[in-house]
């Protein structure tokens, strides 16, 4: 199997240079979407090399991720070949079209990728005011969960499909993009429900204010405690028969780990916590709950973005980096670059509260990103030219 072959050319130093570029290249062109876009005639010559450099240096990664090895063989083996074990439709058809005609796997990751960007850069086109930005914190900000949570991802990218057939007020297009996802990703389910409420309730016109929101989040913070997740492991142990013989049945089994600390994903992947790390991020989360609000209630295309990374404040204040509950989060997660462009971007000029949140975001974004360059990547620094036979 392909994933077994030794690399002896991977290169730390070339992983980095390529990220590097990649994210010089996204501040680039979202600096030039925002600001040189005359009349929006030359947003897609910024676009498509977002687009085409992404998809190459994210498609092209090579076992970099939790999931990767087994997304990787599927695209080669049929994996489930006599245990019964079904698949969603969609994703299974790609599987198979892949296998059936000896397709390279990693051409379904570089489709995965390519996917996943211009969705993303199809709802910036909404946007393009914050375009500065939103596309490099949306690369920073996603940039492990996507090596990770690949079919996730893949469905997500979809949810950005819909986002965009809605702002062009294409609503049957719209659900079309969201059938789609639960025959990706069962679990898409959330993400669907979500967006749709988002739609068709104007949250903004029952709430007033943000202080609600933001006073429910630090409280959350403040009183809630992780272990006690450990409810749900219980309550899913107690009917374990229910999921016997289903898709859902290795979470079951495995309930200890997704919904207790014992699945926690920093710890697994050997990530110590840091208390500028935690300041930082609450930080941000309060900046994103207030004044995002005030972004919404300016813009109302923001509505979607801005509830939707609410939501997965809330999910992460509960379940902590918890995985299953982590991974529901992420659902939700993606559109926080948009929501944040909006609030790094003042409608006049730029006043010492906008200076200081630019401060808080580079530092949690930028500053973390570049504090690790040098090192080898969690899961390696390979690409599919370092496999050697």
């Amino acid at each position: 199997m392909i994933l077994c072959k030794e690399i002896v050319l991977e290169s730390v130093s070339t992983f980095w240079g390529l990220r590097l570029l990649l994210l010089a290249v996204l501040m680039f062109c979202g600096w030039g979407i925002a600001y040189k876009n005359n009349n929006n005639n030359y947003f897609w010559y910024y676009a498509i090399p977002i687009i085409i450099l992404y998809t190459l240096i994210q498609g092209l990664r090579f076992d970099r991720g939790v999931d990767y090895p087994h997304y990787a063989q599927e695209l080669q083996y049929d994996l489930y070949a006599g245990t019964g074990i079904t698949r969603e439709f969609l994703y299974d058809f790609f599987v198979l079209f892949m296998r059936n005609f000896n397709i390279p796997f990693y051409f379904g990751f570089l489709f995965y990728s390519w996917l996943f960007i211009t969705g993303f850069m199809l709802v910036v086109k909404h946007f393009q005011k914050y375009a500065f930005w939103i596309i490099p914190i949306f690369y920073l900000l996603t940039l492990d969960a996507s090596e990770n949570f690949i079919r996730q991802f893949i469905a997500i990218s979809f949810l950005f499909f819909a986002y965009n057939s809605y702002l062009q007020n294409k609503i049957k297009k719209m659900y079309v993009m969201l059938i789609l996802i639960p025959l990706i990703h069962l679990s898409g389910l959330f993400a669907v429900g979500v967006f749709l409420l988002c739609v068709y309730v104007n949250f903004t016109k029952f709430i007033k204010s943000a202080l609600p929101l933001l006073g429910f989040y630090i409280i959350l913070t403040v009183v809630w405690n992780v272990a006690n997740m450990d409810i749900f492991a219980d309550m899913l142990q107690s009917s374990a028969d229910s999921f016997e013989d289903t898709n859902f049945e290795v979470y079951v089994d495995n309930s200890e780990r997704w919904f207790t600390s014992d699945g926690d994903l920093d710890a697994a992947m050997g990530i110590e916590n840091s208390i500028v790390r935690e300041i930082t991020g609450f930080l941000c989360n309060c900046a994103i709950i207030w004044f995002g609000f005030a972004v919404c209630r300016r813009d109302p295309r923001f509505g979607i973005a801005y509830y939707s990374t609410y939501l997965a404040i809330i999910i992460g204040a509960v379940g902590g980096n918890i995985e299953l509950v982590n991974r529901m989060a992420w659902w939700l997660w993606p559109f926080a670059p948009i929501i944040i462009g909006g609030v790094l971007q003042p409608d006049k000029k730029y006043t010492v509260t906008s200076w200081v949140l630019i401060g808080l975001f580079v530092v949690t974004y930028y500053v973390k990103f570049f504090m690790q360059v040098g090192k080898p990547g969690l899961f390696g620094s390979a690409f599919v030219w370092d496999i050697v036979q």
